[in-house]
């Protein structure tokens, strides 16, 4: 079976995806799937067997060209997932046997469509979203599976660490206000090597230069015993590097859908982002988080400057007692 799927998202609404990669891979063993997604957002799709083309594109990009190479493959389904209008234009221009749309289609474009999917989901998890979308595009039943990064497509890292004897830190975000403060980061860093649950820290970083020194910081208040990856793996790398640790703990980021996807114990530090939305998926995991709920009668202006101090409420202790927990959980 050939398949289309297209979902306009970054990294972390790709990884979501592949929960339903997962269960098209389990219903049908040789489908092949194509996922053109945003531009950048491919590493996510490298770790799914099932993806023989990961096709990276801006949506208000030239279509025409993947237009014509998409219709010479003759897909058999086409699922347009998400939002965005330009995810249910490539479908519908694709021309393929069966075109499925998440929503509502565009209504010049409705016609193109032979199925529009309105999601029931009872959990709002974007992954489970996606997965319903699917499965009603194909006609099978069952429960969303956890995310998937396989280990086939994992890298090596090349950091001398010893598999299950180091906690990873991803302490960085896209956005400031899903940040928690360094000195909380390194406090919890330190009691974990305190307590002997682990014998290493590494933290990570992406390649921007303020996660670079963020990680950094984080090591020079916590000692010899942890180590920066300095912002120099590739996604496959990280996901080997995350893949071998005993736990887990970082901020709403996709970095933080990874680690839910190669099935490690989970720690993540929410603020005022869409928990319900992008909480870990698929594995052991516990969540620190501060209250977004509006007041009533509080003023837009109001509430925008208190959800920006929002992750200044988050504790180094409570995240401390959450990676305890987990860890308990998950002892061999």
């Amino acid at each position: 079976m050939r398949l289309l799927v297209v979902k306009f998202s970054g990294l972390r609404g790709a990884l979501a995806a592949t929960a339903a990669l997962r269960s098209i891979r389990d219903r049908h063993p040789g489908a092949q799937v194509t996922f053109v997604t945003s531009a950048g957002s491919e590493p996510a799709l490298e770790g799914c067997p099932v993806v023989v083309e990961a096709v990276g594109l801006e949506p208000q990009g030239m279509m025409l060209p993947l237009v014509a190479h998409l219709r010479r493959q003759r897909f058999e389904v086409a699922i347009a997932l998400g939002s965005h209008p330009a995810s249910a234009r490539l479908v519908a221009m694709s021309g393929a046997a069966s075109r499925v749309c998440a929503g509502h289609a565009p209504w010049l474009l409705s016609p193109l469509f032979h199925r529009q999917v309105f999601g029931s989901a009872v959990d709002p998890h974007e992954a489970a979203r996606d997965h319903e979308v699917v499965s009603r595009a194909l006609g099978f039943h069952t429960e969303t599976p956890a995310m998937w990064y396989a280990t086939s497509r994992m890298q090596e890292h090349g950091l001398l660490v010893e598999e299950g004897r180091f906690a990873l830190i991803h302490p960085g975000s896209r956005r400031a206000e899903r940040i928690l403060e360094v000195d909380k980061w390194a406090a919890v860093a330190r009691e974990l090597l305190a307590s002997r649950a682990v014998e290493r820290v590494v933290v990570s970083a992406g390649p921007a230069g303020e996660e670079r020194i963020m990680a950094e910081a984080i090591c020079g208040l916590v000692g010899p015993a942890a180590m920066p990856t300095r912002g120099r793996l590739r996604f496959a790398q990280l996901a080997r590097l995350i893949k071998e640790s005993r736990i887990f703990l970082g901020s709403d980021s996709s970095v933080l859908q990874l680690a839910a996807a190669v099935g490690v114990p989970v720690v993540g530090v929410f603020g005022p982002s869409d928990y319900a939305r992008a909480r870990p998926w698929g594995t052991v995991n516990r969540v620190v988080r501060v209250d977004t709920t509006r007041f009533e009668g509080e003023l837009q202006t109001d509430y925008l400057a208190r959800m920006d101090r929002a992750l200044a409420r988050i504790s180094a202790q409570q995240v401390l007692q959450a990676a305890e927990e987990v860890l308990r959980i998950t002892a061999p």
